[in-house]
């Protein structure tokens, strides 16, 4: 895959997260949206960016087992996401064990997540920046 492939790829993939964000967020509500929005753009754009980074890490000299860096994190996060506010929800105040437990949580979670998030956009600017640098094998 080319430089310019990717790269158009990955602008339609930009667009259609964006269109769909939009359509969540307006059709939905942001109440909706702030649970569930951002967690299901990511899985829905992340199957198609999953397959134009596989086809292109290798023209660019990266191995395409990077593609798991990529996808594996985000997938997993959105999943979880998803899965919380679904699990919470659905029991309502019969279980309020999720919530507690989130809350218990928090302090650990507000002292990792800044250095999870910094370490992940670490990974994966290098691995988009490495995609569509012009340095490749096969352009």
């Amino acid at each position: 895959m080319t430089q310019r492939d990717f790269l158009g790829g990955l602008g339609r993939v930009v667009v259609f997260g964006a269109l769909l964000a939009l359509g969540l967020r307006v059709g939905l509500g942001a109440r909706w949206f702030g649970f569930y929005g951002a967690a299901t753009v990511a899985l829905a754009t992340l199957p198609f960016l999953t397959r134009l980074l596989w086809r292109r890490l290798p023209a660019s000299g990266l191995s395409r087992w990077w593609t798991l860096a990529y996808a594996l994190p985000a997938g997993l996060v959105a999943a979880v996401q998803i899965g919380y506010w679904v699990v919470f929800f659905a029991t309502g105040p019969d279980n309020p064990m999720l919530g507690v437990v989130r809350e218990m949580l928090r302090p650990v979670i507000d002292l990792i997540s800044p250095l999870a998030v910094a370490a992940l956009l670490a990974v994966w600017g290098y691995i988009l920046m490495h995609a569509a640098s012009r340095r490749t094998i096969a352009d």
